[in-house]
Parts: structure tokens; sequence; C-alpha cells
């Protein structure tokens, strides 16, 4: 392989770990925390199953990056994450995440590299 493949090699791996790792933390969402918030809990009262505070529903892992946002969701949709609160998200921790999944794909790919050069012998 010569110089200018090898890099390309490179960069075409690089670019497909990190849209991977994109799709993984946007599946991510699925986790949520607390898990089955479904109607809101006012301070007056204690928090039953299935109830939940303002903001404190989050998704998103290993570093939770979309909230609740406290006023931009519909009176149906308090306490739980819907569509309208994903243009809140926080970039920092999704860029976390991307970063998370980019190094668990590079080591997972090395590994396989590893595993398929040692048995080649």
């Amino acid at each position: 392989m010569t110089s200018s493949n090898a890099l390309a090699y490179r960069g075409i791996k690089i670019t497909l770990i990190v849209l991977a790792s994109v799709g993984l933390t946007i599946a991510s969402l699925r986790y949520r925390q607390p898990t089955h918030c479904e109607t809101l809990c006012t301070d007056a009262q204690s928090c039953q199953t299935g109830q939940c505070m303002f903001g404190e529903q989050r998704a998103g892992f290993p570093l939770p990056f979309v909230q609740d946002a406290e006023g931009g969701s519909p009176t149906s949709g308090w306490g739980k994450i819907g569509p309208e609160d994903y243009f809140y998200a926080n970039l920092g921790a999704f860029a976390l995440n991307v970063a998370f999944y980019s190094l668990i794909l590079w080591l997972f790919q090395r590994l396989l590299r590893w595993l398929f050069l040692s048995f080649q012998i």
C-alpha cells in the first residue's frame, strides 16, 4: 500500500468510526433516567411511582445530554422528555458521548485486527 492509499484508508476508517459513534449516541437517547415519568410531580406532594419533577428526566448514555426543558414543553409533556426538548441538548455532553463511543469502536476494531493477525500465523 502506498502512503496516499494508507492515508485515505485511515481517513475512511476514522470517518466511519465517527459516523457510527454519532449513531450510537443518538440511539442512546432511549436510555432515560428516571425511566417511567408519566405525570408531573409538584413540590407540594411527594413523588409517586410514574411521576417526575420538572427537569428531572434526562436521556443519553454515558452522559445525559438531553433533559426535560422546564418551560419549553406543552402541558401534556411536563415532567418527561419529548421532541421539543431535543432543541435544548447539551452539545458538550453530546460531543463527549461521541468521543466515548469512538474510543470504544476504535478499541474494538484494534482487538479484532489483533485477533485476526494472531490466528493468521
